[in-house]
């Protein structure tokens, strides 16, 4: 569940964007930006999910190598020209190289080194296009002997295990049952209740936008309004909506947060000009 705070930080990032320029009425842009730290956390849950999903994954890749020398005979009898075995062996190579990626991505996570969360999009769709591979492989081995076709089929029915699950992380949405997904789905849940939460703020700040804007500028003297940075004024909008609109909410608990939210936004010059015309409003 999202904090006070939180909601209140997103609101106003959604006020100021929308005060910016009215056309943008909080696209994707921008909840990337506000829940930039929860999404953090998110990707660093795939990885670990990842991880475990793919244990024993590096062994299955082994044994594909190794029935690649033990039929290299049958694939030079079913392609003599050597096309299958330059396939195969690219293919095996390709495993081996993604295999090791999923290794190097769950260290470079723990030790938070190295741009993990770019390869951490770059290694997912790839795992697709292995299973794809290997689906348009498999036929090609059909006239090998019955042992040396099964434990190709055998080893490709176990790395398309593991592609699924790798696709579960990728598409984590598409599985709200999977027991192992569930601190993925918590998340998601909370970064959509932070956006439900702001959006229904910002919405009601705006519902009362000129009797704020009118205490805002009776309070503010020798102050001209349409000079204020959009963000202060944002962080004004939305304190002096809870003094005037939340009469249960103590006042004094609105105009630290929001000193805290200039302070953080713009400066300590910032917090001490909020904190002066609030704390007129809050006195009118």
């Amino acid at each position: 569940m999202a904090s006070r705070r939180q909601v209140r930080q997103a609101a106003v990032q959604l006020l100021y964007a929308r005060s910016a320029s009215p056309k943008d009425q909080g696209g994707p842009e921008l909840w990337d930006l506000i829940n930039d730290k929860a999404a953090i956390t998110y990707d660093r849950g795939r990885v670990k999910v990842l991880a475990h999903f793919q244990q024993g994954r590096d062994a299955a890749v082994a044994k594909l190598q190794a029935i690649l020398i033990d039929c290299s005979a049958s694939i030079l009898a079913a392609d003599p020209g050597e096309k299958l075995a330059k396939d195969l062996k690219a293919h095996a190579a390709v495993e081996h190289k993604w295999t090791e990626s999923c290794g190097n991505l769950f260290r470079l996570t723990k030790a938070d080194t190295g741009d993990w969360r770019r390869d951490l999009y770059k290694l997912l769709p790839k795992s697709a296009k292995l299973k794809n591979h290997r689906a348009a492989i498999l036929p090609l081995t059909d006239s090998f002997p019955p042992q040396q076709y099964n434990a190709f089929k055998g080893v490709f029915e176990k790395l398309d295990n593991y592609d699924d699950r790798a696709r579960m992380v990728h598409f984590p949405e598409n599985y709200p049952d999977q027991r192992d997904l569930d601190h993925l789905h918590r998340l998601t849940s909370e970064m959509k209740n932070l956006e439900k939460e702001a959006v229904e703020r910002a919405d009601q700040v705006e519902a009362s936008l000129s009797e704020l804007d009118e205490a805002i500028d009776k309070a503010a003297v020798n102050f001209d309004i349409s000079r204020f940075s959009k963000v202060d004024l944002a962080i004004l909008r939305l304190a002096s909506w809870e003094i005037l609109k939340v009469p249960e909410l103590d006042a004094a608990v609105s105009i630290n947060e929001a000193i805290d939210l200039a302070r953080s936004f713009s400066g300590e010059e910032a917090a001490s000009f909020v904190n002066g015309i609030l704390d007129q409003i809050a006195k009118n």
